[in-house]
């Protein structure tokens, strides 16, 4: 039988001699030259021309945030709350947003060790929000905490306020110009509480000196009534800041318009249908239970996007009411120029 023959080299055979032609070294030099010309091509003309900033991430922050205004803008935030609620929604405050207010005050009809920053006000514990809840807490504020603060927050404990976005809103005004912004989260300047106090809630020509009824309507005239200005809530593209709602309500049980629903009559103005119009920089939510609160939380702060491109952000000037006038410039209180087609 004759022997297979192997199809592989024998290499126990090492008794020929290794000889390289000069022909043999040519395809690896030309393998070599290749790919030395295809970098240098792809360096002096490829690289330059692709965009590559879309598809990295911002690096590089000293801090957690790249414009910090804890310091420079320092906010107050009020909360109003009742017992039955410390456990759920105030906790729930205290645990997020609250966090980032550079002193937060909860209002409840007693205090609760669990509820760090609770203050008591003699008033019904079955009521979260009354009048004479709202005039014993800015009399409190007044005697207390005016000068710990530029700016003074109210919410109840059913709010959600992005106060990186409330600091970024109020940041061009002096806390010495007496104005508010809102609602819901009505935010005013220390001059506004000051004048607020001092001028309209002992004054029953100027406030409502009855303890009964809804506050909010209220405290906008109380406030308006010692010319505190309305400042304007909207962003640059004329979109609201501060909803009556979060997002998920507002997408299914609002969104289409009714004349004869709270929500519809509440608002000025008639305005575009969609969550997707709402302004990038909202700055606070309402009717948010203890559950979503926490989830707007890790929506908001710890969720990211890997690979999305950063936006490049600025303050706005300050605000100068001399420069204003002498440009004769309209009234600062802009919600009465807003589109009837721009989103709340």
């Amino acid at each position: 039988m004759e022997g297979k023959q192997c199809v592989f080299l024998d290499r126990s055979n090492h008794s020929q001699p290794n000889t390289t032609s000069p022909s043999s070294t040519r395809p690896v030099l030309f393998l070599l030259l290749g790919i030395g010309i295809g970098y240098l091509i792809t360096q002096v003309l490829v690289w330059p021309i692709m965009d590559l900033k879309s598809h990295t991430n911002r690096t590089g922050a000293s801090t957690p945030l790249d414009i910090d205004m804890t310091e420079e803008v320092r906010v107050l935030c009020y909360v109003y709350t009742k017992p039955t609620n410390h456990k759920t929604q105030a906790q729930a405050v205290l645990e997020t947003w609250g966090r980032r207010c550079n002193k937060l005050i909860f209002f409840s009809s007693r205090t609760d060790v669990n509820l760090t920053g609770s203050v008591e006000l003699p008033v019904s514990p079955y009521f979260r929000e009354s009048w004479l809840k709202t005039k014993m807490a800015l009399k409190y504020l007044h005697d207390h905490h005016l000068n710990d603060a530029d700016w003074f927050l109210e919410a109840d404990d059913e709010t959600y306020v992005v106060m990186e976005n409330l600091r970024y809103m109020v940041y061009p005004y002096s806390p010495e110009l007496a104005i508010y912004f809102g609602s819901p989260g009505t935010v005013m300047s220390r001059a506004a509480l000051r004048r607020l106090v001092e001028l309209s809630l002992p004054n029953p020509s100027k406030c409502e000196q009855k303890d009964a009824g809804p506050t909010a309507e209220k405290l906008r005239e109380c406030l308006e009534n010692v010319n505190v200005l309305a400042g304007n809530i909207y962003d640059s593209e004329g979109r609201r800041r501060m909803y009556l709602i979060e997002p998920q309500a507002r997408s299914n049980l609002f969104l289409h318009y009714d004349s004869k629903n709270w929500f519809w009559k509440f608002l000025a103005y008639r305005t575009q249908d969609g969550i997707f119009a709402w302004s990038n920089y909202a700055v606070s939510f309402h009717y948010v239970q203890h559950r979503y609160i926490h989830c707007f939380e890790y929506m908001i702060n710890r969720l990211r996007t890997f690979g999305r491109k950063q936006i490049v952000e600025s303050l706005p000037p300050k605000y100068n009411p001399a420069a204003e006038k002498d440009q004769g410039a309209q009234s600062i209180d802009a919600e009465q120029e807003i589109q009837a087609d721009y989103a709340y």
